[in-house]
C-alpha cells in the first residue's frame, strides 16, 4: 500500500504545483523521490525516541511536553529602617540582588598574589587605611596568636562588627573577606610581637 506522502505527490502537477497553505512553487521531477537517512557520527549511533505516524497530512505530529517547574522565591519587606539597612558608598549593587547571587570566595590564600593568592584590598577595592579601620580585631582577639587559636565568641564579635561597620561586605558568600582580614591582621600582628 503507498504511503500517505506517496499518495499526495501522486496527485500534484509533476512540474509545477503551489502548496496550498503558503502559495510556494515547487518544481518536481516526475520520478523524485525523497529519502531521509541518519548517518552514524563518529562511531556513534542515534535512534529516535519518538516515532510518529500521521495518516492525513491536515494532523501535525506534536509530543507530549513535560510541564515545567515552577520556582518559587519569597519576599519580604522590614518595617522600620535601621543603622544596618543604610546603604554603605562602597556596596555593589550586587547586594541589591537575591541571595544567590553573593560574590564567591577568591582561589587561594589572601596575601599572597604571587604564589596562587590574591591581594586582598584589590580584591575588595579598598585602600589600607579601611583595614585598618576594623578595630575590633584588637578589641576581642589575642593578637600575639594566630586566627587558628582564637575562640569562636572572639572570632564571632569580629565577624558581627566588622558587618555592622562595612555592609558591603554581606555581598560576599560567607562573609569570607572578614575571615581573610581577621586572618591577615593577626599574621602580622603576631608576626611583630
Amino acid at each position: 500500500m503507498p504511503s500517505t506522502w506517496q499518495l499526495w505527490v501522486s496527485n500534484l502537477d509533476p512540474n509545477h504545483c503551489c502548496h496550498p497553505l503558503f502559495d510556494i512553487k515547487y518544481l518536481l521531477a516526475a520520478l523524485e523521490e525523497m529519502a531521509f537517512s541518519t548517518l552514524p557520527l563518529r562511531g556513534c549511533t542515534f535512534t529516535p525516541s519518538r516515532i510518529f505516524m500521521t495518516t492525513s497530512h491536515g494532523t501535525l505530529p506534536i509530543p507530549s511536553h513535560v510541564p515545567t517547574p515552577k520556582v518559587v522565591k519569597s519576599v519580604s519587606f522590614a518595617t522600620e529602617n535601621s543603622e544596618s539597612d543604610k546603604v554603605s558608598t562602597y556596596s555593589s549593587l550586587s547586594s541589591l540582588s537575591s541571595k544567590d547571587s553573593k560574590i564567591l570566595k577568591l582561589e587561594g590564600e589572601a596575601g599572597r598574589p604571587g604564589h596562587g593568592g590574591y591581594n586582598l584590598e584589590k580584591a575588595l577595592n579598598w585602600d589600607a587605611n579601611r583595614f585598618k579601620s576594623l578595630k575590633s580585631i584588637k578589641r576581642y582577639c589575642d593578637v600575639d596568636t594566630s586566627k587558628k587559636l582564637q575562640t569562636p565568641t572572639a572570632l564571632h564579635e569580629v565577624h558581627k562588627e566588622a558587618l555592622t561597620q562595612f555592609l558591603e561586605l554581606a555581598d560576599y558568600h560567607g562573609c569570607w573577606p572578614v575571615g581573610d582580614i581577621i586572618q591577615m591582621q593577626l599574621k602580622n600582628t603576631s608576626a611583630k610581637a
